[in-house]
C-alpha cells in the first residue's frame, strides 16, 4: 500500500437535522459534554472511522449521540476553514436530515443533552455550526423549487396550508397562499388523498408543462 507524506486532516461529519412540530420547523442540537466547547450547543456530529463513509458516518453518529434511527440526508458541502476547530486540523462533511414529525431523541455518545430550537430563534452555536446551518438554509431553499424532498417534513395527509407555512420558514419569506397552490398544481408537487388532503409526489413536473 503507498504512503503519502502530506499531511492529511481529521475528517467529520455533522447533520442539520430538522423536523416540523407545532406550525414551525425545528433544528436538533446537543448541548456538548466535553471539550472543546463543552456546556455549548452544536450539531450531533462527530469524527468518521478509518474507511467509513462520510453519510453512513452521519447516520451512525445521530444514532450514537440522539438515539434517531436512518433519516433521509441530504449533503450540504464541505466546511474547513482554518481554525474552525481547536483540535486541530479538522474538515467536516455537512448533511441536512428530514426527521418526521413524531422522531424521538435521546442523548447518548458525547451528548450532556439535546433539544429541538425553531430554526427561526437558535443559541450560538459551538466551532462553524452557525455558518452550517446557514448554508443548510441556503440548500434547503434551493430544495423547495427543485424537488419535494421538503414535504417529508409534514405528516400525511396534509393541507396546503401546512405545506405553505413550511415553505415561508425554510425560505424565509412571505409566500401568497394563491400564487402557492398554483405553483403546487403546475409542478405536481402534490397528490391528492381526500378532500383538501395532499401527500408528496416523488418529484416536480418542469415548468413548462401543465
Amino acid at each position: 500500500m503507498p504512503s503519502y507524506d502530506h499531511p492529511r486532516p481529521a475528517f467529520t461529519a455533522d447533520v442539520v437535522l430538522l423536523r416540523w412540530r407545532g406550525g414551525y420547523v425545528e433544528l436538533l442540537l446537543i448541548e456538548r459534554d466535553r471539550d472543546p466547547f463543552a456546556g455549548r450547543f452544536a450539531l450531533p456530529g462527530g469524527f468518521v472511522d478509518p474507511g467509513e463513509d462520510p453519510r453512513a458516518a452521519a447516520l451512525r453518529e445521530l444514532a450514537e449521540e440522539a438515539g434517531v434511527g436512518e433519516v433521509p440526508l441530504y449533503e450540504v458541502g464541505v466546511f474547513g476553514a482554518p481554525g474552525r476547530d481547536p483540535r486541530g486540523w479538522v474538515v467536516s462533511s455537512a448533511w441536512i436530515g428530514l426527521a418526521p414529525p413524531d422522531v424521538r431523541a435521546e442523548a447518548g455518545d458525547d451528548a450532556r443533552s439535546l433539544s429541538w430550537h425553531r430554526l427561526g430563534a437558535l443559541p450560538p452555536l459551538a466551532f462553524d455550526h452557525g455558518d452550517i446551518v446557514e448554508a443548510a438554509r441556503r440548500r434547503l431553499r434551493e430544495m423547495t423549487t427543485s424537488g419535494t424532498a421538503p414535504l417529508r417534513l409534514l405528516p400525511e395527509p396534509f393541507r396546503t396550508k401546512q405545506a405553505r407555512h413550511l415553505y415561508a420558514q425554510l425560505r424565509g419569506e412571505r409566500i401568497s397562499p394563491s400564487a402557492f397552490k398554483a405553483w403546487l398544481r403546475r409542478r405536481g408537487a402534490v397528490e391528492r388523498t381526500g378532500p383538501a388532503r395532499f401527500r408528496r409526489a416523488a418529484s416536480l413536473r418542469p415548468d413548462w408543462l401543465r
